[in-house]
């Protein structure tokens, strides 16, 4: 069978066209997914982000408490009792050593 030479050579060039096509979209995909660092960067960025949580809700308990000791006179008060040991004069403290707390057996 003749195949006349345009033919050929407009064959030749889709063929390499289409492989180079398949090459471009094949090759940094392999590239990407067998490159350890890769996953070991996403496994520490998600990390990090369950710790950015963590921090954030202990910083928003802390913005609570903070506002609630500038504006609860309560608050403000069972904090002088705990860490300060402050009493009215007229009141009796007695201080009762703390039991160990005994674990559950399971």
């Amino acid at each position: 069978m003749y195949v006349r030479p345009a033919f050929r050579r407009w064959g030749a060039r889709c063929g390499l066209a289409l492989l180079i096509a398949i090459a471009i979209g094949y090759v940094p995909s392999r590239v990407a997914r067998r490159d350890p660092r890769a996953a070991k960067l996403e496994a520490q960025i998600e990390e990090l982000t369950v710790e950015g949580r963590e921090v954030a809700a202990r910083n928003a308990a802390l913005r609570r408490e903070i506002e609630a000791l500038r504006t609860d006179i309560p608050a403000i008060e069972d904090r002088a009792r705990a860490d300060l040991g402050m009493v009215y004069p007229d009141e009796i403290v007695l201080r009762l050593p703390q039991a160990p707390e005994v674990a559950e057996a399971r």
